[in-house]
């Protein structure tokens, strides 16, 4: 049996899903020397071709009404664990949200994550015996020797301290002897400790094979997707097959959590048509640092048949300079094709404030500690609140129903990096132009820190009010007693403040809100929240007479939702942009962009 670069088979979801589902696998090898071996869990190259034709003819037979919908999983996921998340969230899609696509095609992507606990490379006791035996045969042996000699000395340390109490002083050189000796093979043993728990930790492992081939496989996918569609077209002229296309385009979606977001986002970035007229500027400044015009806009338009169309992005393990306007910021051309931007985030994800902003420590080029901080970690605070107790609900809403969105500054100011550094200091720190709107303002961010739930006691069998992610404490800052807590909790497996947003089984809000933006949009989410929403358009139309109808039934949608993020203590910052369309029904200009 032989195996492409990519493994597409149907996914087995329950019955109640009424689309189609692909789980499609890289088989790009974890180790560059099984790269001869079979792949576990691939199937033939006959199987993949016949599901690509299968998608291919379902998408065209709905053209106009078809989309693509990709789901891509994060660090340390194994195939098994990620076919499930799929298979959930197909689930998930068609019992909240029957008004989705008829032309919906969900495919969940997997490329080659490395699992710490054990997968195809073996168990953990087999990792570690292969970290070992990778290392520079200098380090290895540096490894050796150093441990023997910190065994010596803690040993000859031990009978030199027995000695010296038993025999006297004359064999306190003993002592000093053996105790230097376990002093120094500690210094030299440390650094090789540190360098071998970076290796097991797989986390630059994973990074390379989501950079080296996860993007472009993922990329590859898209591209024969595309060419498949286009080669479907009853037409002997291609350039005809392609203008058909233009008329029809599949709106092309995006979820991606934790490194899955660095996967989709750079994957973009590739697909972008860098030879596109609409998207050349120049090299000066304005090019880089000022927002383009009109004229050199970027399309949402990807390759012959594809838009992008949204991005939702939960806990992404991508810097935090990936929204702040300038030269640094290598996804901002990408950022700007799609539609529509949302981030789910909180505090307390202790995967990104600790581990990867340490591991990156050591490989992001940044000279402050602001710019190793995750997008992940970003937190929505009022910018002028002064209490010690967080509110809830969308943030930049005004009760009479308007917007704050003056300038850039006043929606910067609402999100934080750190207690004491809001993104706006660091916008400033690394120099905005006048006129210059952050790439920020195109995302609608909902921070989840105090995320709770309605959950059944174990033991008294009663509702009770439950933090889903963290403790949901409702201070505006948590503090190094809330992460202690917080590790205490993901240890017990109380909670994951990385992952809980779509693996726990009580995060019912989270999950009807990431699926449901990425599937209808902002528009069709909201529509589908009707608690409160006749009493606010009541309200409105008494209120907000300069409102035409539509406008008020948007806003009390809006206000609908702010009702139920208040419920679940989830703070909105909603981007101006969909303010404007979406609830004004106005156009939006993003040449200042």
């Amino acid at each position: 049996m032989s195996y492409p670069l990519l493994s597409i088979q149907k996914i087995n979801a329950d019955p109640i899903v009424p689309f189609p589902c692909y789980f499609v696998m890289s088989t790009a090898p974890i180790n560059i020397e099984d790269s001869g071996q079979d792949f576990p869990g691939a199937v033939s190259e006959e199987e993949s071709a016949t599901c690509l034709a299968e998608m291919t003819d379902y998408l065209k037979q709905h053209h106009g009404d078809a989309e693509v919908l990709v789901l891509v999983h994060g660090y340390n996921t194994g195939r098994e664990n990620v076919q499930w998340w799929y298979r959930e969230a197909a689930k998930e899609i068609a019992r909240r949200y029957p008004q989705s696509p008829k032309g919906l095609v969900l495919i969940g992507y997997r490329w080659s994550s490395e699992q710490m606990s054990g997968d195809e490379s073996g168990d953990v006791k087999a990792k570690r015996n292969a970290a070992r035996q990778a290392l520079p045969k200098i380090m290895n042996t540096t490894y050796q020797v150093s441990m023997v000699a910190a065994i010596a000395g803690f040993i000859g340390s031990f009978i030199g301290y027995a000695l010296l109490l038993l025999k006297g002083v004359s064999w306190l050189a003993v002592l000093a002897i053996f105790s230097g000796l376990f002093t120094l093979a500690g210094v030299i043993f440390a650094p090789l400790v540190t360098i071998f728990a970076l290796r097991v930790s797989n986390y630059f492992r994973d990074t390379f094979r989501a950079n080296q081939y996860g993007v472009s496989d993922l990329v590859e996918l898209i591209r024969q997707l595309d060419d498949a569609l286009v080669e479907a077209v009853v037409n002997p002229d291609r350039r005809a097959r392609e203008t058909y296309w233009e008329n029809h385009r599949i709106r092309l979606s995006f979820i991606g959590h934790s490194m899955g977001a660095f996967v989709v986002t750079n994957a973009v970035r590739v697909l972008s048509d860098v030879f596109d007229r609409a998207s050349i500027g120049n090299l000066g400044r304005g090019a880089l640092g000022r927002g383009l015009q009109r004229s050199t806009l970027p399309t949402s338009k990807v390759g012959n048949v594809f838009g992008l169309g949204r991005l939702v992005l939960v806990a992404p393990d991508i810097s935090s300079e990936t929204i702040i306007s300038g030269r640094a910021n290598v996804l901002r051309s990408s950022l700007r094709r799609f539609e529509e931007a949302y981030l789910f985030c909180n505090e307390g994800d202790m995967a990104l404030r600790l581990a990867s902003t340490t591991a990156n420590y050591f490989s992001f080029p940044a000279r402050t500690r602001d710019g190793g901080y995750r997008l992940g970690n970003v937190t929505v605070r009022e910018a002028s609140a002064t209490r010690k107790i967080e509110t809830s609900g969308i943030v930049n809403l005004l009760p009479n129903g308007t917007l704050v969105q003056e300038n850039v500054r006043a929606f910067l100011s609402y999100l934080y990096i750190r207690q004491s550094r809001s993104l706006l200091d660091r916008q400033l720190e690394i120099g905005l132009d006048d006129g210059t709107r952050s790439i920020a303002e195109l995302f609608t961010y909902f921070d989840c820190t105090n995320y709770r739930e309605d959950v059944e006691n174990p033991k008294t069998k009663q509702p009770e009010s439950k933090g889903i992610l963290t403790r949901a404490v409702n201070k505006t800052s948590l503090e190094m007693k809330d992460y202690a807590l917080l590790c205490k909790d993901f240890a017990q497996g109380k909670r994951d403040p990385h992952g809980g947003y779509i693996f726990s089984s009580d995060a019912d809000f989270t999950k009807q809100a990431i699926y449901g933006l990425a599937c209808l949009g902002w528009s069709g989410f909201v529509a589908t929240l009707d608690s409160g929403y006749v009493q606010h358009l009541t309200q409105l139309q008494q209120n907000r007479p300069d409102a035409d109808l539509i406008q008020q039934q948007q806003l009390a949608r809006l206000f609908a939702l702010d009702d139920l993020c208040k419920q679940k203590g989830v703070q909105v910052l909603m981007s101006p942009e969909r303010y404007q369309v979406d609830v004004l029904q106005q156009s939006f200009d993003r040449s200042a962009y």
